[in-house]
């Protein structure tokens, strides 16, 4: 397979994740919706959790329903969209710098690395993923800035990746500072920050639906304009 076929690869299963995920968010949404109709209906049920020893009839789960869905199906659901996000632009990057890793012809390897590798490109790979597994720790912009210098793409946009940091940073904090943000929040969202210290994350139906939005024309719009670069 050629470089090409490889990110283009890379970019459909992103998308397919992205939709997958989406839809599970939809429908989930749909399944409590209905349920509240038939309870409307006169429909009884009962729900009980033997794990936990929680008990519910159908009326206490309709008054827990819009609290689960915001609570859990939506944090969760944008924390995937993120992780799907990062994922795909990661696997992107590996393609390329594989093909291209003359950026690397002045670092400098440990013996060992060297010794225990069974071929040239298992050096290669193993140089790229070191440099991958740092670069996960720098700010957002710093990622397309790697992409950039693999291979020049006029996208993101500049706003799209004041965007793309807010995002991430809003879902690290979900993720590490359970949704309460803090200075870090603040320092990496930047001018697009939402909310102060202090503050909880809330994500309503159509900053997730932004936000989903978003990360899938960035796969597109990176994917396409790297095919077509290579291609000249």
């Amino acid at each position: 397979m050629t470089v090409a076929d490889d990110l283009r690869g890379i970019a459909e299963r992103a998308d397919r994740d992205l939709n997958a995920v989406h839809d599970f968010f939809e429908h989930s949404k749909f399944v409590w919706h209905s349920f509240e109709i038939l309870v409307d209906e006169g429909r009884q049920a009962f729900a009980e959790n033997l794990a936990t020893g929680t008990r519910a009839d159908q009326d206490e789960l309709v008054r827990r329903a819009a609290w689960y869905n915001r609570k859990y199906l939506a944090t969760f659901t944008f924390r995937q969209f993120v992780s799907d996000f990062e994922g795909f632009l990661f696997h992107f990057l590996h393609r390329l710098l594989v093909h291209n890793p003359w950026q690397f012809s002045e670092r400098q390897l440990d013996f060992g690395t060297v010794l225990k590798a069974a071929s040239r490109d298992e050096i290669v790979s193993s140089v790229i993923v070191r440099q991958l597994n740092e670069l996960k720790y720098e700010h957002l912009r710093e990622w397309f800035a790697a992409i950039n210098k693999a291979v020049k793409l006029d996208c993101p946009t500049d706003d799209e990746i004041d965007a793309l940091s807010e995002i991430k940073a809003a879902r690290d904090i979900l993720e590490h500072n359970d949704g309460i943000v803090n200075a870090i929040y603040r320092r990496k969202a930047g001018k697009r920050a939402r909310f102060e210290i202090g503050e909880p994350i809330e994500l309503d139906d159509s900053y997730h639906l932004e936000s989903w939005t978003l990360i899938k024309k960035v796969v597109h719009d990176v994917t396409a304009a790297a095919i077509g670069r290579l291609a000249r």
